[in-house]
């Protein structure tokens, strides 16, 4: 079968490896696609999540000025406070001074009498003009007096009134900073929640960058043993087209030892023909000689005829007729027996391990899909019929099970059993395809279309 068979097996090899690599190849490109888009929507997250955080800033920044402008207003109106504090308390000094003097001038006034001094002011008096000027005068002073601690009164009522306002808007600006205290902690909140989604994002973009860093480093890997495959499938190739040069050029010398061998042996079948024709003439011309010398004995003399007795005695003796030498026979006639000719075939051959098997097989059939009819050539019988024991004979790229058999040399192979009742046969081969090129390579395949030779 010669070697066509593992050449084109590695050559398969070599190419069903490559397709996994290459496609893997491939697969890193879109891998690495898919890890760039991730990237891309885990910037675009985060930059949404920033444009989120910066908008909660900036809340915070306005919450924190109302709070600043509330403490502003509390503080003034804390100040406020303190004045109107500090004013009460004077007004109070005041009032309590001029109830003081009220009050004494009411005890005079009980103690003494108003009309008194009205009488002591009438008597000290210089003249008329000067009593009612005197009285018109205290009469002034007591109004005064009750008018301005009734104004005072009032002032103190105000400043109360007043503070009572600060106090409440004290409380309501409290009530309100600290609802924008808790505007501010809800928003700080929220932008510390914002800010691990943000972190989350970072890391997982940190996680798609290692991976996308690892599938590029992966796929610089089998760039590199991609070339290597093809610069393996480059060289198989120069081998393979070297192998088929070399295994040319022994099937043309394989093929001119055959027909050598073909004309050598219609060469000796042409001599043993002619041999067989000489060998008849002179056993033709012996028998006429013969029956000649017998006529002659019966008018010989006694003398004579003893020396002619003893002479025709030895001519009555036949000469052996040799026997003719065997021509080739094509098929069902004598066989060639090829026993102790020797395994001339190439080690590792399927030629050589039929051979090594099946001794009684030619030396030079050669190649396996020539094996039929140079069977046939030395009398062997060739036919459909399977047989243990015999010899399968598979055509240029005729199945053979699970494979072809080569275009250009064909198959042999060594029938180990059949099974008649699913026409199958059991085969043991060898080959340079095969796991053991030496043989034995064991199959089970249909027997049917094969040509067999027998023993």
């Amino acid at each position: 079968m010669k070697k066509s068979l593992l050449s084109a097996l590695l050559v398969c090899s070599i190419a069903v490896s490559a397709v996994p690599n290459i496609a893997f190849a491939d697969n890193y490109d879109q891998q690495i696609q898919e890890k760039d888009q991730k990237i891309s929507d885990l910037q675009g997250k985060q930059s949404d999540v920033q444009t989120q955080i910066d908008g909660l800033t900036a809340e915070i920044a306005t919450v924190s000025g109302k709070v600043n402008e509330l403490e502003v207003k509390q503080e003034k109106l804390n100040q406020d406070t303190l004045k109107l504090q500090d004013k009460i308390a004077v007004l109070k000094v005041r009032i309590a001074k001029r109830n003081e003097v009220i009050k004494n001038q009411a005890r005079d006034t009980q103690v003494k009498g108003q009309a008194t001094n009205y009488v002591s002011a009438v008597l000290e008096a210089d003249s008329l003009s000067d009593v009612v000027g005197r009285v018109q005068a205290m009469t002034t002073m007591v109004k005064a007096n009750k008018s301005l601690m009734e104004q005072q009164k009032a002032d103190e009522k105000a400043v109360e009134a007043k503070v009572k306002d600060n106090e409440a808007k004290v409380a309501e600006i409290a009530a309100n900073q600290k609802e924008l205290e808790t505007q501010k902690n809800s928003i700080a909140n929220k932008q510390a929640e914002l800010n691990v989604v943000k972190a989350n994002y970072a890391a997982e973009q940190a996680t798609a960058e290692q991976d996308k860093a690892k599938l590029k480093k992966d796929q610089e890997a089998a760039k590199a043993e991609q070339a290597r495959i093809l610069k393996e499938q480059e060289a198989a190739a120069k081998a393979k087209k070297a192998e088929q040069e070399r295994q040319a050029k022994e099937a043309a010398k394989a093929q001119k030892a055959f027909e050598a061998e073909q004309a050598k042996a219609a060469e000796e079948a042409a001599k043993a023909q002619e041999q067989a024709k000489e060998t008849t003439e002179t056993t033709e011309s012996s028998t006429t000689t013969a029956s000649s010398s017998t006529s002659e004995e019966s008018t010989t003399t006694s003398s004579t005829e003893a020396t002619d007795t003893s002479s025709t005695d030895n001519s009555s003796t036949p000469t052996p007729t040799p026997s003719p030498a065997p021509a080739p026979s094509t098929g069902g006639g004598s066989k060639v027996d090829h026993t102790g000719s020797g395994n001339m075939y190439a080690v590792g051959q399927c030629t050589w391990y039929v051979k090594t098997v099946a001794p009684w097989a030619g030396t030079y059939w050669g190649n396996g899909c020539q094996w039929g009819a140079s069977a046939a050539a030395d009398g062997f019988q060739v036919d459909g019929s399977p047989a243990p024991g015999s010899i399968v004979v598979f055509g240029q790229g005729q199945s053979v099970g699970t494979w072809n058999a080569d275009p250009v040399y064909g198959h042999v192979a060594y029938v180990q059993s059949y099974n008649a009742s699913n026409n199958t046969i059991t085969i043991t081969q060898g080959g340079m395809g095969f796991p053991t090129p030496t043989g034995p390579n064991t199959a089970t395949l249909s027997a049917a279309g094969l040509q067999y030779i027998h023993p």
